[in-house]
C-alpha cells in the first residue's frame, strides 16, 4: 500500500490526478478520475502491442504496473525530472516563457528539431498534439530530451500502425503535420517563417 498525501500532488489532467511517489523521486502514481477510462486503456493496448520495443522508445515514459494506494488503484510510471532533481517543464511552458523572453528561443528551436528527428525515428503513435503533454527533460546542463506523458496510442478498431511500419509512418507524418500547423497558427509570433519551413520539412 502506497500512502499518497497532499504534499505529493503534482497535477491534474482530464483523465488522471498525478502524485509523486513518497519514497522514489523517479516515480509517480497516476489515479484515474473514473473507470473504465478510454485514454489509459488505449495507452495500455499500445504498450502491450509494442512489447519490448517500448523499452527502446526514449520519448515514451516507462510504466511499472498497478499499485494499491490510499486513494485507490494507481498506475506506477516513470516521473520525468531534470538532472538536477527539478520537475521537467512542459513544452507549453517553454513556449510561453520564450514569448516573454526570446533569449532561449535558439535552444527551444534545437529542442524542437531534435524532437522531430527522434519522433520519426521511433514512430511513437499519438492520439493528440497538445504540447502540455510533452515534457522537456534536462538530461545535462546543455542537453534536453522530450518525453511524452499522455495521448499515446490510437483508438482505431484495427490498429495496423501498431504492427506495420508503413502505417506507423503515415500516422506519425499526419500528427507531425498537425503539430506544425499548431506552431504556425498559435506561435507565429515566436518562430520565424524560415524555422517553420525547416520544422515542417520531413
Amino acid at each position: 500500500m502506497i500512502t499518497l498525501t497532499d504534499d505529493l500532488y503534482l497535477g491534474t489532467g482530464m483523465h488522471k490526478i498525478v502524485y509523486a511517489h513518497p519514497t522514489d523521486p523517479h516515480l509517480c502514481v497516476k489515479i484515474l478520475h473514473t473507470t473504465p477510462d478510454p485514454d489509459i486503456e488505449r495507452e495500455f493496448r499500445y504498450r502491450k502491442a509494442l512489447g519490448s520495443r517500448a523499452d527502446k522508445m526514449t520519448l515514451l515514459t516507462k510504466y511499472f504496473g498497478e499499485v494499491e494506494t490510499s486513494k485507490g488503484k494507481g498506475y506506477l510510471f516513470e516521473r520525468v525530472i531534470d538532472f538536477d532533481g527539478n520537475s521537467s517543464k512542459t513544452m507549453l511552458v517553454l513556449f510561453d516563457e520564450a514569448i516573454r523572453d526570446k533569449k532561449n528561443l535558439f535552444e527551444l528551436e534545437k529542442i524542437l528539431l531534435k524532437f522531430k528527428r527522434v519522433y520519426f525515428e521511433e514512430k511513437i503513435l499519438l492520439a493528440g498534439i497538445d504540447p502540455d503533454n510533452y515534457l522537456v527533460q534536462k538530461i545535462s546542463p546543455t542537453e534536453n530530451h522530450v518525453r511524452i506523458i499522455d495521448n499515446i496510442g490510437t483508438s482505431a478498431l484495427i490498429p495496423l500502425a501498431y504492427y506495420f511500419d508503413l502505417f506507423a509512418r503515415k500516422r506519425v507524418l499526419k500528427y507531425w503535420q498537425k503539430f506544425v500547423k499548431l506552431l504556425s497558427e498559435h506561435y507565429k509570433i515566436l518562430f520565424s517563417e524560415e524555422f517553420l519551413r525547416e520544422i515542417a520539412e520531413v
